[in-house]
């Protein structure tokens, strides 16, 4: 018989895929008052923000605990770990960029575009939720649930491929072709979070907070470039 926390891990693995993968949140706009709509897809991530915290509580102290013994050793983890996102972010960008200019496709993606014209309504808001609680959410689900399980059952190799796929492919807004050579560029991403998590003993801190520090990186430019 399936435990209260293998529950409520379940629960929340299928609100994130309906909701994210599967792009629910956009289907539940329409039926919300417009005052709430607006604001409905911040609201969601921390909800499950908090609810994956209280899951995972007991391996996030327990990771903690362990960061406080080799404190050093999570400061370079992380500092290698942001270059190397910054390396797989480029390299998959340029590869990104090859194909958009192959087939001949203008502009950017979606979720580009809408991270800009948010920016500019609501900066302040838009920062925190992509460079704090997006970020928490996404590992809490990707590396600490996700990843975790899979290779329980999968050579890593495979686990962490498939992961970042997943994670590409949260970022698409529709099945055009524009928007599958977008989620190429989000393959970098997904994929140096998922090695760091493993070449970390699954310590999900680690690729926490190069998220955070790489999303934290790419709102400062766009900051400066709106300026």
């Amino acid at each position: 018989m399936m435990s209260s926390k293998n529950k409520g891990i379940l629960i929340f693995a299928i609100l994130y895929t309906v909701l994210f993968v599967f792009d629910g949140v956009r289907w539940l706009v329409f039926l919300m008052p417009s005052t709430i709509a607006n604001y409905l897809k911040y609201l969601v991530y921390v909800v499950l923000a908090l609810y994956a915290s209280f899951l995972c509580k007991d391996r996030l102290i327990q990771q903690w605990n362990e960061i406080r013994k080799t404190k050093r050793k999570f400061f370079l983890g992380v500092l290698t770990g942001w270059l190397f996102l910054i390396l797989m972010t480029v390299a998959f960008g340029f590869i990104s960029e090859l194909l958009r200019q192959f087939f001949g496709l203008v502009g950017q993606g979606l979720n580009q575009s809408n991270i800009q014209s948010t920016f500019q309504e609501q900066p302040l808001l838009i920062a925190v939720f992509a460079c704090i609680i997006g970020p928490l959410v996404e590992e809490l689900f990707f590396r600490q649930l996700l990843l975790h399980h899979l290779q329980k059952s999968l050579p890593s190799w495979l686990s962490i491929l498939l992961v970042g796929i997943v994670f590409a492919l949260t970022y698409m807004h529709n099945v055009s072709l524009s928007e599958w050579v977008g989620a190429v560029g989000y393959l970098g991403g997904g994929l140096a979070f998922s090695i760091i998590y493993v070449k970390e003993k699954e310590n999900v801190y680690y690729p926490l907070l190069v998220h955070m520090l790489g999303n934290s990186l790419s709102f400062i430019i766009l900051a400066i470039g709106s300026m």
